[in-house]
């Protein structure tokens, strides 16, 4: 339908129904899975019980171009027989409850929704609500393979009273049997054909900010300014974890709630509840609720929720009524059947009861998790080279399996309440998974080494991606049934003679009886450190060995020792890999970064530094010490040569080995220079969009160079273009810059340049972007009769002559006589605001007649995204 075909549409349907059809207060609709393509569906509206028109049916659009009527449900059977009556709440509220099925043709997305004329009158933010129809949509993901899918159901009424100045709370009470990830956003009502209401939150009407917390669906007025009747929306979007791990968006409900805002003298009552919980399923979680009234009302303490509906369910008085302060038991004793990634919320509700009404409400939302018990009874048994992990079946007969951690030696981590899982700060890694609920038993044959203690902890896992608690940590280690490598000590530096020494301990607890002695070593040593290639050195019978001739200056090497026993040397086996510690430099600017590199079955704990006094002296300065893989010296001379090496301290996990151990690099030298770009400033920016003015601060971070000498500006008009080779500005030296001509919309950045002889840049890094503020002005009035003045239909001007038309995109502009045909159209930014409509009839070329014409300009405001479409419409008076 053409736009203005759609105006004048509009116009008669309202006219015609407008002042019959004033009762829809509130709704939403929700759905149930039935099996297939099959769902139940659940139309809720709230109307007013004074209001002459009442729905004993409702017709429901599917979104498949199909539409049923369904017939309300609730109630006595009495006016609407067979349908029922609804069911009256007090307060001049009907709830309505409207519900049938159907089958989807096919997989993909509908909307299913519901228009029904009209709103109730006098609704403070929507104009003229007593004409506008009133519109709610839930959308559905038809696909077989997410699952079956139920939308979130709504416990709480929506409608609220609040009073001016009084914070205002709303929450819904959204509960998801499926245990899907719930969002919350606000979004305008709609009106006619789904059309956006967009002056539901118009500051004109709705003064103090209203958000909704996207987590918990806390709705939040700070704070109402007039009293009246208000009608907000919010859309409570569902999400699925996937196989591939991400979230899809299988489903939307919104909500159109009213909210009547009056003169108060009371004030609301507060909830003091401790939130958040975990409780492990098959334990009961306790706690009290406390809700006290400002003003010493009566109060009735209440509450829905998660817990409530699912069984066993929540004990909780429903509702507990008495003179403030109230004081109430929450019990609830969940069963593995909750056990899921996704907490529950419980919703208490107080509200007062005053001598004049109206009543205030306080909400206070409680945050639950359930969480399996964690695996019970795990242990480790060395199994030669490997090593065997067993655990009892877990509590909670619904995990799909266990996953295994490790790490080298203890952490001793006991979870805290709601820490689930094993959190990397531990130091454990994820080595392994087991499927099924049964699968208690692991073989852990991941690059083990003797000498070291493995410690394990393991999670049951469940087809949602919750974990259970992580078992306690249990650990073992392999048997010393082989040489241990201790040492790979680099005594010299050289291109060609350097030298490294190597030292191990022997056997300690071989079956001398199957390998008796003598034991031979055989010497392999590989080049890199993490090589293979390796080649035999030597065989002694020492544990210790002194390699020379080698280049020890590029490169690191590694070794390990081949054990023989007897006197036929018969093979027993050979040792873990260990690497000499090698150390390489980074130039910075009046720094050297050093950095270890090392591959042993010992941790270094500590690397301690030295550094050469002058180059070629020969003594030898510790300057500082590093427990990570990197040092950084600072306060150097660019351009000067200093020279480095690194000793390892060093030790073993597992019981009975000799510690520290000491193993040194081998000798590194390098030049400071400044060869980096500089940091990326810290940004920040204000704005006056009407008034084309933005002004940008920047500062050098903390920790960075300061040889910055000047900064630049780069500009693109969106976030999908490249950016400019140039800046826009450059070579400021001041931290700022203003801009205050022309407009401002798009994405900036700021680089720094420091004072190197080669300038040096920091990266171009988006710092922020704007959007535009689009200002449209039309006269009401023109005259094109060749006089020079206000011959033109054009946007208004200012007072020097320029046009008021900004940040404008997609637009177009037509202008209809008063029996709807089109006179004058232009889609051409440039052509209307430049010259605009000469009265001529574009169809006829003949001038118009004087009298009155409608106009209908849509436009999109500039904008980095998409923004939606505005509307403007007015009547333009022509005079010759």
């Amino acid at each position: 339908m053409n736009l203005y075909r759609y105006i004048f549409a509009l116009l008669l349907a309202l006219t015609s129904f407008g002042l019959q059809a004033t009762h829809n207060r509130a709704g939403e609709i929700t759905y149930k899975y039935i099996g297939g393509y099959t769902y139940e569906v659940t139309v809720i509206t709230y109307t007013k019980v004074t209001s002459q028109i009442d729905r004993c049916e409702l017709s429901v659009e599917w979104g498949d171009n199909t539409s049923s009527v369904l017939p309300r449900i609730n109630g006595s059977v009495s006016n609407c027989a067979p349908a029922h009556d609804g069911e009256v709440l007090g307060n001049d509220i009907r709830r309505n409850v409207y519900q049938g099925t159907h089958t989807f043709p096919s997989p993909g997305y509908f909307t299913i929704s519901v228009e029904d004329l009209n709103r109730n009158s006098g609704v403070a933010n929507i104009n003229n609500s007593v004409q506008v129809p009133f519109y709610v949509s839930t959308t559905l993901l038809v696909n077989p393979a997410i699952g079956p899918n139920n939308s979130p159901i709504l416990l709480n009424y929506p409608i609220d009273e609040g009073c001016i100045d009084r914070m205002f709370i709303h929450n819904a009470g959204a509960f998801d049997p499926d245990g899907d990830s719930l969002s919350f956003e606000l979004v305008n009502c709609r009106g006619l054909n789904g059309r956006e209401l967009t002056e539901t939150y118009d500051p004109n009407y709705v003064q103090d900010s209203i958000y909704i917390d996207e987590y918990t669906g806390d709705l939040i007025w700070d704070q109402p300014r007039n009293i009246g009747e208000f009608n907000f929306a919010f859309v409570i979007k569902e999400y699925r974890k996937g196989l591939n791990g991400n979230y899809q968006l299988i489903g939307s409900v919104t909500r159109d709630m009213q909210v009547n805002i009056g003169q108060c003298n009371n004030r609301p009552p507060t909830i003091q509840v401790p939130t958040p919980h975990c409780v492990e399923a098959g334990s009961t979680l306790n706690f009290n609720v406390i809700a006290t009234d400002p003003d010493n009302n009566t109060i009735s303490l209440s509450a829905t929720g998660g817990p409530f509906e699912v069984t066993p369910s929540a004990s909780f008085p429903n509702p507990s009524t008495g003179p403030s302060p109230v004081s109430e038991p929450f019990s609830w004793t969940p069963s593995c059947d909750q056990v899921r990634f996704q907490p529950y919320f419980v919703y208490f509700r107080a509200e007062d009861i005053p001598s004049n009404p109206p009543s205030l409400v306080g909400l206070a939302t409680v945050e639950i998790r359930v969480v399996a018990p964690s695996p019970k009874n795990p242990s480790a048994t060395p199994n030669q080279d490997v090593i065997d992990l067993v655990w009892d079946p877990n509590f909670c007969q619904s995990a799909n399996g266990y996953d295994i951690y490790r790490r080298k030696g203890s952490f001793g981590f006991i979870p805290s309440e709601c820490e689930t899982g094993v959190p990397e700060y531990t130091g454990y890694e994820k080595i392994g998974s087991t499927i099924g609920w049964a699968s208690t038993a692991y073989t852990d044959t991941n690059d083990i080494e003797r000498g070291v203690q493995y410690c394990y902890m393991v999670v049951a896992t469940f087809d949602d991606g919750s974990e259970s608690y992580a078992s306690v940590e249990f650990c073992t280690e392999l048997a010393k049934t082989l040489p241990i490598i201790t040492n790979v000590d680099v005594r010299a530096t050289d291109a060609v003679n350097g030298e490294i020494e190597v030292r191990w301990i022997p056997a300690l607890e071989i079956d001398s009886f199957a390998f008796p002695p003598p034991y031979a070593y055989v010497v392999e040593r590989a080049p890199q450190i993490d090589g293979n290639n390796f080649v035999i050195l030597d065989t002694v019978s020492s544990t210790n060995y002194i390699d020379n001739g080698l280049n020890t200056q590029d490169a690191g090497w590694n070794y390990r020792i081949t054990l023989l026993s007897g006197v036929n040397e018969d093979f027993v086996g050979i040792t873990d890999d260990a690497s000499s510690l090698f150390a390489s430099t980074i130039a910075h600017d009046e720094s050297i970064q050093i950095n270890f590199e090392y591959l042993t079955p010992w941790v270094n704990d500590t690397t301690v530094v030295y550094r050469e006094t002058s180059q070629g002296s020969g003594i030898w300065d510790s300057i500082g010490f590093t427990t990570s893989d990197t040092y950084l010296d600072t306060g150097l001379a660019n351009g000067t040569t200093y020279c480095y090496y690194g000793k390892g301290i060093g030790r073993f996990t597992g019981s009975n080995m000799p510690a520290p151990l000491f193993n040194r690099s081998q000798e590194i030298c390098g030049e400071p220079s400044d060869n980096e770009a500089p940091c990326v400033p810290t940004v920040s920016w204000s704005a006056d969009c009407e008034n084309a003015y933005l002004r940008i601060d920047w500062s050098v971070p903390s920790g960075c160079p300061s040889d910055i000498v000047y900064y630049n500006i780069y500009y693109r008009a969106s976030s999908n273009e490249p950016w400019s080779s140039s800046p826009i500005v450059q070579g400021i030296t001041d931290p700022f810059f203003i801009f205050n001509e022309g407009s401002i919309v798009g994405c900036y950045a700021i680089t720094a340049v420091d004072d190197a002889d080669e300038p040096n840049e920091s990266p171009i890094v988006e710092a922020f972007c704007i959007d535009g503020c689009a200002q449209i002005e039309l006269p009401d009035v023109f005259s094109p009769s060749n006089d020079g003045v206000n011959d033109f239909f054009y946007p208004v001007r200012d007072g020097n002559g320029e046009p008021i038309f900004r940040d404008i995109d997609q637009f177009q502009i037509k202008v209809m006589n008063r029996w709807g045909r089109v006179v004058y159209k232009t889609d051409d930014i440039n052509e209307f605001v430049n010259v605009g409509w000469d009265g001529n009839d574009r169809t006829t070329n003949l001038p118009c007649p004087e009298g009155v014409y409608f106009y209908i300009c849509t436009y999109r405001a500039r904008s980095l995204g998409n923004a939606p479409e505005e509307v403007l419409n007015g009547s333009l008076h022509l005079f010759r």
